[in-house]
């Protein structure tokens, strides 16, 4: 039995029974992947029990034990004694359960499917469809969750905090059908739970520009930042309401405050580079878009955009550069083809 416990904590009593009363254990130091600026350590622990173990023979406080675990969220050893239960007794629904969630918590999105999709075919109940839809969201397979959460009949019978996260998620994919009275139902039932969640606030914020309640729209997001004060999507809301009122200048601010707080936010930078089209000056929006690219080395119409404001200075061989990569990543994309053409006419501009 491999335990991976990622703690040296001396406090966890299940981990420590099982170590008292093993035949055998092999502790190995793993560096990989370990952050030396942290001060903690991780180890592989290898238990072998002992025959006829009282602490793994008693299944039912051995489960305790991996729920404890999985309740104070040591998801890697609680997935081992999961497992473990499991290969005495396959169908033990409570240690699949836990096992499942222990391996979304993981991002183990593969095996807690194959968890999910066996509980929900043997025992039809509401969780399971929740957790099977949330593996499927993971995966971006938005239909089949949706699918699956249309099956959930009995919302009283889930935990609190998946109450949350089911009647958000399924918000979520309402939203994307354009379903916005439904969609509005699923977040303020979210935020019955969890009544102070800056992501739902900001989700109603953006149904409220979708319905041209800018007013509204404005309100929920600055609930958001008051919750939330370096919230990126919080301040491009903001912003996206100043842009629909004509406020320039406060969009422009907006958007800035959110690229602060996130320098990856994508549409609060497509904003900045369509109100700074006329600047005179760019430098600080380069700088920007040079981040953005660093840690989002694919996207394509960030390159386009900036071959284009290269061009403009004149740059024609940076400009040539960039609008190379962005062809390669938008192929069929005829407005980078027109700026490629214009660049390949002006290769020799300035050559002695």
């Amino acid at each position: 039995m491999e335990f991976n416990h990622l703690t040296n904590s001396i406090e966890n009593t299940p981990f420590f029974a099982l170590m008292s009363d093993a035949e055998q254990i092999q502790v190995q130091e793993v560096v990989e992947g370990v952050s030396s600026q942290s001060g903690e350590k991780s180890f592989l622990v290898k238990i072998r029990p002992r025959p006829n173990s009282h602490v793994t023979k008693n299944e039912s406080e051995l489960l305790a034990n991996a729920q404890l675990l999985l309740a104070s969220g040591d998801y890697l050893l609680a997935r081992n004694l999961f497992s473990f239960i499991l290969r005495k007794n396959l169908r033990d629904e409570k240690a699949m359960d836990g096992l499942g969630v222990c391996f979304l918590r993981l991002k183990e999105t593969v095996a807690a499917k194959k968890c999910f999709k066996a509980l929900w075919e043997m025992h039809r109940r509401s969780k399971y469809a929740v957790y099977l839809g949330m593996c499927y969201l993971a995966e971006e397979n938005d239909e089949a969750a949706f699918s699956l959460f249309q099956q959930v009949v009995d919302e009283t019978s889930l935990e609190p905090d998946l109450k949350f996260d089911f009647q958000k998620a399924y918000g979520n994919l309402l939203m994307a059908k354009e379903r916005w009275n439904e969609a509005e139902q699923r977040y303020l039932k979210a935020l019955q739970w969890v009544p102070e969640s800056a992501a739902v606030l900001v989700n109603l914020g953006t149904l409220e520009v979708q319905r041209k309640n800018h007013s509204k729209a404005d309100g929920y997001f600055k609930k958001a930042l008051v919750l939330e004060p370096n919230n990126s999507r919080g301040h491009f809301g903001v912003g996206l309401v100043q842009w629909e009122n004509n406020n320039a200048q406060g969009a422009m601010d907006s958007f800035e405050k959110a690229l602060d707080c996130d320098s990856r936010n994508g549409l609060a930078l497509r904003y900045l580079i369509k109100i700074q089209e006329n600047s005179s000056s760019k430098e600080q929006l380069k700088k920007r878009m040079y981040r953005f690219l660093e840690q989002e080395p694919n996207n394509g119409e960030i390159r386009f955009q900036l071959a284009r404001i290269l061009m403009q200075e004149n740059r024609f061989g940076e400009a040539s550069e960039q609008a190379d990569k962005a062809l390669r990543l938008l192929p069929q994309d005829e407005r980078i083809q027109s700026l490629k053409k214009i660049l390949i006419q002006n290769r020799h501009w300035g050559a002695t």
